[in-house]
């Protein structure tokens, strides 16, 4: 993900890349890997990289599940922290255009306590033409019932073969003791083998 990021908790310009690289191993197994890196152009510094591995297993034509194991490292108070959060993803087609990621994450941090969430991302994609597709998405962050976070991005599909690039903005909307906003332009490149 290529990003600017806006908050006060953040310094203004960052470059977010993620890569995404799926691969099938049978008819209705995939493994999934990928990176994300958060570069902080202020401090000169890699401020968040995070790695997924896990393996998708796809039940019909419509429903999939994921498990997933992460691990990602970030700066907080002035230190590198590291954090695993294994995750249990289901997606769910309901049309061509309509689909839902809803994720069960459980975080085990190093320097706060650990945390259950719960995560619901309905896509909306529509296809323009054979290269191009447009989506829009939001992602709501629940611990317990509460809204802790919301992610709200629109952008654009470009398959190139194999590849696709998804650039888009990004609203990321966060709930702490009162709710703030971040801004981000993004690039995400997914491979397929």
């Amino acid at each position: 993900m290529l990003g600017i990021g806006v908050a006060s908790s953040q310094s203004p310009f960052e470059n977010w890349s993620t890569l995404n690289v799926k691969g099938n191993l049978s008819s209705n197994l995939t493994i999934a890997i990928e990176g994300e890196e958060r570069y902080n152009y202020p401090n000169n510094q890699v401020r968040y990289f995070h790695t997924d591995v896990g393996l998708v297993y796809k039940f019909t034509e419509k429903l999939s599940v994921g498990a997933y194991y992460r691990e990602l490292y970030e700066l907080k108070n002035d230190g590198r922290v590291m954090e695993v959060r294994p995750h249990l993803d289901f997606f769910y087609k309901f049309t061509d255009k309509w689909k839902v990621r809803i994720r069960n994450e459980y975080q085990i941090k190093e320097i706060a306590d650990d945390l259950f969430r719960f995560r619901v991302r309905p896509t909306y994609k529509h296809k323009l033409n054979k290269v191009l597709s447009a989506f829009v998405q939001t992602e709501g962050f629940f611990v317990g019932t509460d809204l802790v976070r919301n992610r709200f991005n629109p952008g654009i599909a470009i398959k190139l073969n194999k590849i696709v690039l998804e650039p888009g903005y990004m609203l990321e909307s966060n709930n702490k003791t009162e709710w703030s906003h971040i801004h981000i332009f993004w690039l995400n490149t997914k491979i397929k083998f």
